[in-house]
Parts: C-alpha cells; structure tokens; sequence
C-alpha cells in the first residue's frame, strides 16, 4: 500500500506519469510503424520522379549531348566507343544512368581520367587493394568504403596464373602460404587514415542468419567481433548447427589433403538435402583445392544414377542461388539457406594428426575461417575426420588454427557451448521479477533473456506441448527497450525482424503493469492464446494501410505519378500566328500538354504544341514564343512545388 501511495504521488505531481496509457501509447506507436513503413515504401516512387526530373532539365539545359545519346542509342552497330561518348555527353550521361555499377578495372577502361561522379563507393572493399582503387578515387569527389575487416582479405590466389594444385607440392603448407599471401586492402588503408570514430561508421546489426547461434561464434571471439553485432535469437530451439565426425580409417594412404571418408559424407549430406529439403540452397566449403575437387567429382558420378540430386544441382533457387562446392579463397560474398564445411583434412596412416590446415594455418587465417562459418542463413553442418578434443592445443600456434579448434568445439554442442566468451546476463529487476513470477502463475512457461548477443527477449512463453519451441516474445519497456538510439529501431525494425524470424510479440507497459497488473495479466494470457492458436504459420510483418503497391511497383497516393489522364483542353486553335496569343494563354495550353503526368523535355513539348495550335510546321518565332511560355510555365510549375 505504501509503494502505491508513492506511485499515485508522483503520477499526481509528473503529468507525464500520470496521463500515461498504455494502450494509447500503443496506439501511437502502431501508427507511427504504419506512417514508417509507408514513407518507406513511396520513397521508389519519389526518387524515380525526382529523377526523371532532372534527367529532363539535363537534356534541356544540354542539346547537343542529348542529340549524340539519341543518335547513339538508336544505332544497331558501330557505337561509339564509351569513353568517348562519355567525355562528350557527360552530363546527360550520368543523369539516365545517376549509379554505374563496375568493378575498379572497368572504371580504369571506361571513364575518363576526370571526376566523373559525385561519389565512388566500394562495397567489400576488404578484396579491394589500394591500387586497384585508386583509379575510381580519382574519378569521384567523395568516397564510401564499406567492408569487412574481419573477412578475407587480398590475396595472390587468383593472380599466379598456376593450375597446380598447391597440395600436391611437397611442402604444402610453404606453397599454400605463398599462393595466399595477404595484401593490404583500401579498407585497411581509410580505416588508417580515418580510424573510429572519425569518418566511420559501424554497421552492427546482423540480418542474414536466421537464428544467431550461426553468428554467435564469430560474434563472440575477440580478434573478430568481440560481441559489437546486435543479433536477433529465432523462434525455434532446433539444432541449427551439427558436427559430423567420420571414422578414421587406419593403413589408408593419401588423407592428408583429403580424406575419402569425408567426401563420401559430404555427398551423402547433399544428396539427402537435394531429397528432403529441396527448395533450400545448398553450398559446400572445403579448407582445400583437392578436397574441392575431389568433392565435385564424387557429386557428378553421384548424379547420374539419382535424378533427384541431378535435378537439384542444376535448380537456381530465388533467381541466382545455385548450389555450389567452394574452397575457402572463393566463398566471401555467398551466402545459402544451408552450408556444409568439410575441413578435408586429416591424418596420417598411423592415425597421427598432422596440424596442417591450409591456409587457416597462415597470417589472417582467422579471417578466412569467419568467411566459412557465417554464410548460412538457416543452418550449418560441419564434416571433420577428427575432433576438437584429438587437437593439441600447444601444436595450434596459428590464431586460425586455434579458432578451428574452438569451432569444432562449438559445432560439436550444437552452438551452445561458447568457452570462456559465454555472455553472462543481469539478474531480473523487481519488475522483471515480478511480471515472471505473476506470469509463470497465471500457467505461462518461460525463459528470461532468450539470445546470446547484446540484445535479448525479455520473455519467451514456450510452447505446453512441443519442446525446443517457443510461441510468445513478450517483451516490457526496460533495458532493451531503452537502450535504442531511435524510435524507429526500438518500436519497429526490432520488432519486424523479429517477426521474420518467426517470432509473435506482445508488449508491457511497465506503467501499466504497476496501476493495472491483473489487466495485463490476462492480456499477456490472451496474446498467448491467439499466438498458440495460429500454428504454425509464422507472422510476417503487414504491409501498412493506406497506400499500396501497385504491379508495376509505383504506389497509390505516391507524389506527382507517371502518367494520368489529360485535363480538359482550356482552348481550341483558330489559325491566328502564334504572336497574337496571350502568353498567359499559351502557358495554359503548355500546362495542359503536361497535366498527363508525363516529363518531357522543352523539345518533346513543342513537338506537341506545335501541330496542336494548328500549325503544320516549325519556325523560328513559333519557338521563341513557345520557348518563353515553357520557361515561365516551369517557373511557376516550381514555385508550386516548392
């Protein structure tokens, strides 16, 4: 009674606390998501009408150019070469076409030694040397370079021109180190120049896995993330992440590279996902060349006696994801539903380990190894012939190699066991404490602070039947819900993410909770109830009221749309030269021309005008006249819209 004499004085005395209600305040936030997303779904629409817009006042303000692009255009052979073209339309150029996509080589043949564009940006610009983007940097006035510092780096893998497999060698581990020797990246060369937070900035929240426990390794490790990647936990507690061990086989020669067991497994694994899961993308990762190959060759013979897995090597899923066998080199910037890693390597004859790993054994190997283990959006199986435990740790003096021991480590326990850089949680606040154990009475099971990373659910009801699944995130305005920079992170995207993920949601009030707990009690129970009543069909974020998208992608209520009906005609021509028009007159009848929407440049709109007021014929005063009109019917055109 007494903390309750306490809260009614405050909310007495603090307005702000006194006229809070919950479901008002839920009301808001509902429509502040809606107004959100509809912003964000007309923003395609504005951006193309804003630049078609200046596309027409470019081809005004540059004929010549526009007539060379024209001309060009329409040629069926013989076109002018593009650099040309380039330094002789630049203008028009750049404004049908604002964003050229090329690599740093193409930008070197293509565009002329000049600044070209406002702003060169480089994406996985850790594979990007410095001298390879100097020749973009000198064509732009500003520069975005976004990557990965903890992903690969350049190498000379592609560049030695050899076809020899580096593991054949005698030494191997001497060649591999040689064939991936690293370089230093532009990324390495601006975060030097520009170190956090000058010019910086981090992008940490982590979108591709679909639950992270296939993050919260690399997540957790020291020389990589050091827990800076906000990661989202998914709905489901189903093993995500599998260790298969496959039998050492004593006397067998020639395992060192690759172990025979181990392909046999790794075609078995894909064959059983080419039948069970069909309509997931598939990719394989080996530590080494020969293993690849050995892997690609045993996938072909296996395709020809099973229809099945022939069908499904050959399947593009979702447009471009194909399944694919990759070494380690060539994996950085793929991602699949579903990844297998067969390290390949293995023992001797006699069952000795020989601690050679290929290139996870070099400098920066732990850069590769990160690459391997975060492609999987769903989940990950990982194929070795020996364990964690048959590693020494004092023969590991390479950082990759160490960090493949704690991999195996952790695939072994099925993404759960993280060592030493487990996360430990607060323990519950009194409100916190008191919403679990009001909750957990009223029959709810649950889990306090579901997630392995710096955001959690605060509450996850489980399912009362079904182990390993959860059916409610509830969640209440504490920490997590606090410690969001913007209204936007806190009320929408967390919450939309989470719902891709699988997730239903339901939120407390912690103002409510004090002045209306039994209230809150049973709507937590209801929200239960009607998310345990859907099943199994996943909640997918609702597209928001209002405006919808139409087919052709532009959206309803979108401002100034492409194209609409003319309005009625303000005036009939009646033969008399083109001087003895009002020109209030003629900007009436240019007005009308354009109130279909549609941009036209000053040349397309007396193209129009011209044989509409009645004229067979273009001159010289006709286009001074209708020249005038055009400009002052863009003026004002432009002060409306301002």
């Amino acid at each position: 009674m007494w903390h309750s004499s306490v809260l009614d004085a405050v909310s007495l005395a603090d307005p702000e606390v006194g006229t809070f209600d919950g479901p008002s305040y839920s009301r808001t936030v509902s429509e502040f998501r809606a107004a959100d997303v509809r912003h964000i779904e007309t923003t395609p629409a504005r951006i193309r009408r804003a630049v078609a817009e200046h596309v027409i006042a470019t081809r005004d303000a540059y004929p010549n150019e526009s007539q060379l692009v024209t001309h060009e255009a329409g040629k069926k052979r013989r076109h002018m070469p593009m650099r040309l073209l380039f330094q002789q339309a630049p203008h028009v150029l750049t404004a049908l076409k604002p964003c050229w996509a090329m690599s740093p080589l193409v930008v070197s043949q293509v565009l002329p030694v000049e600044r070209c564009f406002d702003v060169v940006i480089f994406d996985e610009a850790s594979q990007v040397t410095p001298e390879g983007a100097a020749g973009a940097l000198m064509r732009a006035s500003q520069a975005v370079v976004a990557g990965d510092p903890h992903q690969l780096p350049p190498t000379a893998f592609f560049a030695s021109g050899s076809a020899v497999d580096e593991e054949d060698e005698e030494d191997p581990e001497e060649l591999t180190g040689s064939m991936t020797k690293d370089f230093e990246s532009v990324l390495d060369v601006m975060g030097a120049l520009l170190p956090p937070p000058i010019g910086t900035k981090r992008l940490n929240w982590h979108y591709r896995s679909r639950d992270e426990r296939l993050i919260a390794f690399s997540n957790a490790q020291p020389q990589l993330y050091d827990w800076s990647l906000t990661t989202f936990p998914g709905a489901e507690t189903a093993r995500v992440i599998t260790h298969q061990l496959v039998p050492f086989v004593p006397g067998r020669i020639d395992q060192e590279q690759s172990v025979a067991n181990e392909v046999t497994a790794v075609v078995k694994a894909v064959t059983e996902h080419a039948h069970d899961r069909p309509r997931e993308s598939l990719g394989v990762i080996t530590m080494g060349i020969k293993h690849m190959d050995r892997i690609e060759e045993a996938l072909r013979r296996a395709r020809q006696v099973d229809p099945v897995l022939d069908d499904y090597l050959d399947e593009v899923f979702y447009g471009t994801e194909k399944f694919f066998v990759k070494n380690l080199e060539r994996v950085q910037g793929d991602e699949r539903d579903a990844i297998l890693i067969s390290i390949g390597y293995g023992k001797t004859s006699d069952g000795r380990m020989l601690y050679r790993f290929g290139p996870v054994n070099n400098a920066g190997g732990e850069r590769r190894l990160n690459v391997a283990v975060t492609r999987a959006r769903c989940r990950i199986a990982v194929i070795s012939s020996f364990s964690p435990a048959e590693m020494d740790p004092a023969r590991l003096k390479a950082d990759g190699a160490r960090m493949l021991r704690d991999y195996l480590r952790y695939a072994e326990s099925g993404g759960m066991d993280l060592g030493e850089r487990r996360r430990e949680r607060d323990p519950l606040n009194p409100f916190e404490a008191d919403v679990l154990a009001q909750l957990s009475a009223a029959g709810l099971s649950l889990e306090c602070q579901v997630g392995c990373s710096g955001y959690w659910i605060d509450f996850a009801a489980k399912h009362p039947t079904e182990p390993g699944r959860y059916v409610l995130a509830i969640e209440a305005d504490g920490v997590m819900y606090h410690s969001s920079a913007t209204a936007r992170d806190r009320d929408r995207l967390r919450q939309d993410h989470l719902e891709r993920l699988g997730w239903r949601f339901h939120r407390i009030w912690s103002s409510d909770w004090f002045h209306h707990r039994e209230r809150e009690v049973a709507a937590t129970v209801e929200a239960f109830n009607e998310a345990l009543g859907r099943g199994d069909v996943p909640r997918q974020p609702q597209p928001a009221t209002g405006r919808e998208v139409t087919p052709e992608g532009s959206v309803e209520g979108a401002p100034e749309p492409m194209s609409r009906g003319r309005e009625p005609r303000p005036f009939r021509p009646d033969g008399r030269p083109i001087t003895d028009y009002y020109v209030r007159d003629l900007v009436r009848f240019i007005a009308w021309i354009n109130s279909d929407g549609k941009l036209r440049t000053a040349e397309e709109i007396m193209a129009i005008a011209i044989p509409a007021l009645g004229y067979d014929r273009s001159s010289a005063p006709r286009r001074e006249v209708l020249g005038k009109a055009i400009a002052l019917y863009r003026q004002a055109a432009a002060r409306v819209g301002a």
